[in-house]
């Protein structure tokens, strides 16, 4: 085993997985405002919602549409396991994740991280 397969590896957040199950692996970009929704998102973009932004999207959810048919993994400090944030992902068969607490505090734009969404839990880990 090398050095790395010996250390534990702990996540770095939690939420609760609402659709679709699997791994992924990409880059945190953090959208705070609706402002910080228009612009070209990557293949490996994994997105993560600020609490603020849930009125915005419970008001506009072909905002929520749009995002979820462009990305594969959205991560929201918000939301909850029924509702339109979950039937949104499943419809777009991508990763939706809920109820992350200070997603938007611990992790930081351009990190790298995998996660881990099985049933109804998801696991956030940090990638060196």
């Amino acid at each position: 085993m090398s050095e790395n397969e010996d250390i534990p590896q702990f996540p770095i957040l939690r939420g609760e997985s609402v659709s679709e199950s699997g791994e992924f692996s990409g880059t945190i970009r953090l959208v705070c405002t609706k402002e910080d929704l228009h612009r070209e998102w990557a293949a490996d973009d994994i997105i993560v919602l600020d609490s603020e932004l849930e009125t915005f999207f419970s008001e506009n959810p072909k905002a929520l549409a749009d995002l979820f048919n462009t990305v594969r993994v959205v991560i929201a400090e918000f939301g909850e396991s029924l509702g339109n944030f979950a039937t949104t992902a499943t419809e777009n068969m991508a990763i939706g994740v809920v109820g992350v607490k200070d997603a938007t505090h611990v992790l930081e734009d351009g990190m790298h991280v995998r996660l881990e969404a099985t049933e109804n839990q998801c696991d956030i880990f940090f990638i060196d």
